[in-house]
C-alpha cells in the first residue's frame, strides 16, 4: 500500500515508537490516554500499599510484643483503644482484607477501562482504514496488493493495538515494581541494589539480544500472513476453476506450506517470549541464595537477615511476576513493532478521521456541492486521452463519443481495444489525462454523487453476496430501509418476478456466495434489477451477456431491449447481434472511438 521512497522509509525508521503510537490518536484520544495514566498511577499506589502492609502484619505475627513497642504503632493503638497485641493483629488483618478488596476491585475497573480504550479504538482504526481504502480513486485498485490489505486489517492493526495495550500494562507494572523497589531499598539497601543490578543486566540482555531477533520474527510473520491470505483468496475465489482443473492439491499444499512456516514463526516467538520469564526466575532465585551464601561466608548472622528475607519474600510475590511481565512485554513489543511501523507508514489523514463521520466519496474525485446533473441533451466524451497508470501506451488518444438522451448506444471492438475502459471513464472511475466527460456541457465531476445516482451499471460478472434476493437487489441498504414494493417492480422489469414468486422463500431466498445457487441468466437479471432499484436515467451494460449461452443471452437481451426508448443505454458487446437494435453503434479501435455504418 505504501509508495514511499527509500529515503522516506529510512527517515520513518528513525522515528521513535512512542511518536508512532501518538500519531495514531487525535487530541480527544490523547486526553483519554492521560486519564489512563492517572488510573495507572493510582493503581500502582494501591498495589504498593497492599504489599507494604503485609510486612508489618508478618512482623506482628512473628513478634507481637516487639511491634507493640514501636512509637508509630503505639499512637495507633492509643487512638483505636487497642489493649492487646492480639487485638492489634486482628485489626491489621481486617484492614489488610479491606485494602486488598478495594485494590483488586479498582484494578478490575482499571483493566476494563484500559481494554475498552484499546479495543474500541482498534475497531475504529480498522473501520477507518476500510473506509479510506474504499474511498480511494479506482485507479489505485488496479495494482493493489489485496492480501496485504487483508493483513493490515486482520493482523497489523490488531497487533499494533495489542502493542499499545502492552505498553499500558508495562507502565502499570513499572509503576508498581518501582514503588515496591523503594520499599525494599528502605528495608535492605544492599540486597536491593544487588538484585536491581541483576534485573537491569537481564533487561539489557533482552533489549539488545532478544529484541532484534523478535523484530526479525515479527517481520517474517507479516510476510507469511500475506502469503497465507493470498493462497486462501486465490483458492476460494477461484474454486470452480480449481475443481474443474483438479488443482485442489496444489492450492492445499501451498496453503499448508505457508501455514507451516507461520507455525514455525509462532513457535519461535513463543520460545523467545517465554525465555525472559524463565531466565529472570532462575537468576532471581540464584541471586538471592548467592547473596545469603556470601553473607554467611563473611561471618554474618543469618538471624539478622530473617526480617529482610521475609520482606523480600513478600515483595517477591508481586515484584518478580511483575518484572517477568515487564520483560515479556518488551518481547511482545519487539515482535509487534513491525506491524506498528507498517501502520504508521501507511496511515493517512483520512484514516485518522472519526469513522462515524460522513463518507464524502472518492478521495480527490467526489466533491461536495456543485451543479445538479441533468440529462436533457447528451453525454459527451469530448476528445479524451487516457493511459493507465505506470504505462506509456494510450488506450485512447483524442477520442470522441456522444450519447444522446433516450438513445441506445452500442459499443463494439476487438478484445483489449478499450471497450470496458469507456465504461469506467463514463462512470467516473477513471480520470482522463486530456479532454472532458460532460452531461449537457457540465463536467460529471461537478456533482459526482448526483451523476452516479443517475446511472445503473450491469457488468459481465454480477457481484452477489451470500444473502437473500432482497438484500442483493437493494445492495448496501439497511434492511429497515428497503422498499419491498420497489423490489417487486424491478423484478418484473428484469423479467424475474415469476421466478422469485415460485421460490418457497420468495425474496428471503439466499442465493449462495456469488449466486452459485441460481443460473447465469438469473444472475444477470438480478444484476439488472439491482441497477434499476434506484430508477436511474442511464443504464450501462458492460458485456452483460457475453458469458451466457445463446438462448439465455437472447432472454436477457429481451429484458434489456424492453428499456429501449425509456432509458438512455450504453451497451458494450463483442457480438454484433447483441447490439443489433441499438440506435447508434461505435467501434473502438486504434485508440479512437468511431461511429460505424455497419448494419445492425
Amino acid at each position: 500500500m505504501s509508495g514511499q521512497t527509500a529515503e522516506e522509509t529510512k527517515s520513518e525508521k528513525n522515528v521513535s515508537m512512542l511518536h508512532k503510537v501518538s500519531y495514531l490518536f487525535d487530541k480527544k484520544q490523547k486526553k483519554q490516554i492521560a486519564g489512563l495514566a492517572v488510573l495507572i498511577l493510582i493503581g500502582g499506589l494501591l498495589e504498593t500499599m497492599g504489599v507494604s502492609m503485609l510486612l508489618p502484619v508478618v512482623q506482628a505475627i512473628m513478634d507481637p510484643e516487639a511491634i507493640m513497642e514501636q512509637e508509630v504503632v503505639g499512637k495507633v493503638v492509643a487512638a483505636l483503644h487497642i489493649e492487646t497485641s492480639r487485638q492489634l493483629i486482628i485489626v491489621m488483618l481486617g484492614s489488610l482484607i479491606v485494602v486488598f478488596v478495594v485494590k483488586n476491585v479498582y484494578l478490575l475497573f482499571q483493566t476494563y477501562v484500559q481494554n475498552t480504550f484499546v479495543t474500541r479504538n482498534r475497531n475504529r482504526m480498522i473501520s477507518r482504514v476500510m473506509r479510506e481504502f474504499l474511498n480511494r480513486p479506482y485507479e489505485e485498485y488496479l495494482g493493489a496488493d489485496i492480501p496485504t490489505v487483508f493483513r493490515l486489517t486482520d493482523s497489523d492493526i490488531p497487533n499494533a493495538f495489542q502493542l499499545i495495550l502492552v505498553l499500558i500494562q508495562m507502565v502499570t507494572e513499572i509503576v508498581v515494581a518501582g514503588s515496591l523497589c523503594i520499599v525494599l531499598v528502605v528495608v535492605s539497601p544492599a540486597m536491593s541494589l544487588f538484585i536491581l543490578c541483576i534485573f537491569l543486566g537481564m533487561t539489557l540482555i533482552i533489549t539488545k539480544v532478544l529484541k532484534p531477533r523478535l523484530n526479525a520474527i515479527g517481520h517474517k510473520n507479516q510476510m507469511i500472513q500475506s502469503r497465507i491470505a493470498k493462497w486462501r483468496i486465490q483458492s476460494i475465489y477461484g474454486l470452480k476453476d480449481v475443481k474443474v482443473l483438479h488443482r485442489e492439491e496444489f492450492f492445499v499444499r501451498n496453503y499448508y506450506e505457508s501455514g507451516a512456516l507461520g507455525a514455525d514463526v509462532a513457535r519461535n516467538y513463543a520460545v523467545f517470549n517465554n525465555l525472559p520469564r524463565l531466565l529472570i526466575e532462575t537468576i532471581f532465585m540464584a541471586s538471592m541464595l548467592l547473596f545469603i551464601m556470601l553473607y554467611m561466608l563473611r561471618g554474618g548472622n543469618i538471624s539478622v537477615l530473617i526480617p529482610q528475607l521475609s520482606a523480600f519474600a513478600v515483595a517477591a510475590v508481586r515484584v518478580m511476576p511483575g518484572t517477568n511481565r515487564i520483560n515479556t512485554y518488551l518481547s511482545e513489543i519487539a515482535y509487534s513493532q513491525p506491524c506498528l511501523d507498517y501502520l504508521y507508514e501507511n496511515l493517512t489523514a483520512n484514516m485518522k478521521m472519526d469513522v462515524n463521520g460522513s463518507v464524502t466519496g472518492l478521495t480527490g474525485v467526489l466533491e461536495s456541492g456543485g451543479r445538479k446533473t441533468e440529462l436533457q441533451d447528451k453525454i459527451v466524451l469530448d476528445h479524451i486521452t487516457y493511459a493507465y497508470p505506470n504505462t506509456d501506451k494510450n488506450i485512447f488518444t483524442d477520442a470522441h463519443m456522444e450519447v444522446k438522451k433516450g438513445q441506445s448506444v452500442g459499443i463494439m471492438g476487438p478484445s483489449g481495444a478499450g471497450k470496458s475502459t469507456i465504461v469506467d471513464i463514463l462512470l467516473g472511475l477513471l480520470r482522463v489525462q486530456e479532454g472532458t466527460v460532460t452531461c449537457d456541457g457540465v463536467s460529471i465531476f461537478d456533482n459526482y454523487a448526483d451523476w452516479l445516482g443517475k446511472i445503473g451499471y450491469i457488468p459481465q460478472s454480477i457481484y452477489l453476496i451470500d444473502e437473500s434476493i432482497r438484500d442483493n437487489i437493494a445492495f448496501g441498504i439497511d434492511a429497515d430501509k428497503i422498499d419491498d414494493q420497489r423490489i417487486w417492480e424491478v423484478l418484473e422489469e428484469a423479467q424475474l418476478k415469476e421466478f422469485v414468486e415460485e421460490l418457497p422463500e420468495g425474496l428471503e431466498t439466499t442465493i449462495g456466495d456469488r449466486g452459485v445457487r441460481i443460473s447465469g441468466g438469473q444472475r444477470q437479471r438480478l444484476g439488472i434489477a439491482r441497477a434499476l432499484y434506484h430508477n436511474p436515467e442511464i443504464l450501462v451494460f458492460d458485456e452483460a451477456t457475453s458469458a451466457l449461452d445463446g438462448d439465455t443471452e437472447q432472454a436477457v437481451m429481451d429484458a434489456i431491449n424492453s428499456f429501449h426508448g425509456r432509458k438512455t443505454m450504453v451497451i458494450i458487446a463483442h457480438r454484433l447481434n447483441t447490439i443489433a437494435k441499438c440506435d447508434v453503434i461505435y467501434k473502438v479501435e486504434g485508440e479512437k472511438i468511431t461511429e460505424t455504418t455497419l448494419a445492425c
